[in-house]
C-alpha cells in the first residue's frame, strides 16, 4: 500500500509494532485523510464498512482509524470509542458482503496514561486491510443500502467509488504481475522444481559444532601455552551490527522454500 511520504515511517512503525506509543505518534503526525487512510468517529453501518474494506483492498491496502474525528480544516479531535468493537462481530457483519480472501486485522488501543494528554482515558481501534494482489479484484457479494452487489469499488481521493475502466486495468495488471512477476507467463512444473532445487542448495540440512570431549582435549593441549599467549594476543570484543537483519539468511531461504512449495501445489492443482 502506498502512503503519503510524510506518513510512511509512522505508518510502517505502527503496522510493524501496533503499540500505544506508535499509535500516539501516528495520530500526532496526521495531516488529514489520504487514499489509504480513513478516520471515523465511531464504527459505521455494516454495508458502509464492507464498502470501505473492498475499496481499500482493491486500492492496495490501507487503514481505518475509529475514534478520531477529522474537521473540515484537517485538524483532528480524538474523541475515543465508548467501547471496543468485538472482532467476531465485525466478521459477522461483513462476511455476506466480502470475500473470505480479503485479509484484515483489528488492533485495540486503550490509553490509561499518555504524554499526549488528549488520548488519556480513551479507546481507539484501527482496521488494517492487507494488500493481497493475488486475489484481485474484490467484488461486493450482496446488495445493501450503501453498497451495490457484484460491484468493484476503489479508493479515489478520500471516497469509495465504483472502479472506472482505467482503474480496473491497473487492478488486473497488479494481479498479473504478482502471479507472474518476471515473464508475465506462468512457470511450468519443471521450472518450479528447478527453482526449488536451487533454494535447497543454499541451506544446510545439518550444522557442526565441537563436542564437549573435544573441547576438553583441546584445553589440555593448549593449557601450558595460556600464560604466554594471553599477554601477546590482542583482545577483541564483539557486538551485534545494528544494520544486520534480524532474519538470518537461512531463515529467509527456508521461508522462500515454503512459498515455492505453495506455488508448486497450485501448479499441480493440489489446493
Amino acid at each position: 500500500m502506498e502512503y503519503p511520504k510524510q506518513m510512511k515511517d509512522l505508518m510502517y512503525n505502527l503496522l510493524q509494532q501496533p503499540t500505544l506509543e506508535n499509535f500516539r505518534e501516528f495520530i500526532r503526525g496526521q495531516t488529514g485523510e489520504h487514499n489509504p487512510i480513513d478516520f471515523k468517529q465511531e464504527w459505521i453501518e455494516k454495508d458502509k464498512l464492507a464498502k470501505i474494506m473492498l475499496a481499500l483492498a482493491n486500492y492496495g491496502g490501507g487503514v481505518v482509524v475509529f475514534g478520531v474525528h477529522e474537521n473540515d480544516d484537517k485538524s483532528f479531535i480524538c474523541k475515543g470509542l465508548p467501547e471496543f468493537m468485538g472482532k467476531e462481530k465485525v466478521e459477522s457483519w461483513i462476511k455476506k458482503y466480502v470475500s473470505p480472501n480479503l485479509k484484515y486485522e483489528i488492533y485495540d488501543f486503550d490509553y490509561q496514561a499518555s504524554e499526549y494528554a488528549e488520548l488519556i482515558g480513551k479507546k481507539f481501534q484501527i482496521l488494517v486491510i492487507e494488500d493481497t494482489p493475488e486475489f484481485l479484484p474484490f467484488i461486493s457479494r450482496k446488495e445493501g443500502e450503501n453498497i451495490k452487489a457484484a460491484t468493484i469499488y476503489i479508493r479515489r481521493g478520500t471516497s469509495d467509488e465504483i472502479v472506472c475502466e482505467e482503474e480496473l486495468v491497473k487492478i488486473l495488471d497488479r494481479r498479473m504481475k504478482d502471479i507472474y512477476p518476471i515473464t508475465g507467463q506462468p512457470l511450468d512444473l519443471k521450472e518450479h522444481l528447478s527453482q526449488l532445487k536451487e533454494l535447497y542448495e543454499h541451506i544446510s540440512p545439518s550444522v557442526s559444532k565441537m563436542t564437549d570431549a573435544s573441547r576438553l582435549t583441546l584445553l589440555e593441549v593448549f593449557k601450558p601455552l595460556t600464560s604466554i599467549t594471553s599477554s601477546i594476543w590482542p583482545k577483541y570484543e564483539t557486538e551485534k551490527n545494528p544494520l544486520y537483519p534480524d532474519e538470518s539468511y537461512e531463515e529467509f531461504i527456508s521461508k522462500m522454500i515454503q512459498m515455492k512449495k505453495k506455488k508448486i501445489e497450485k501448479t499441480l492443482d493440489l489446493r
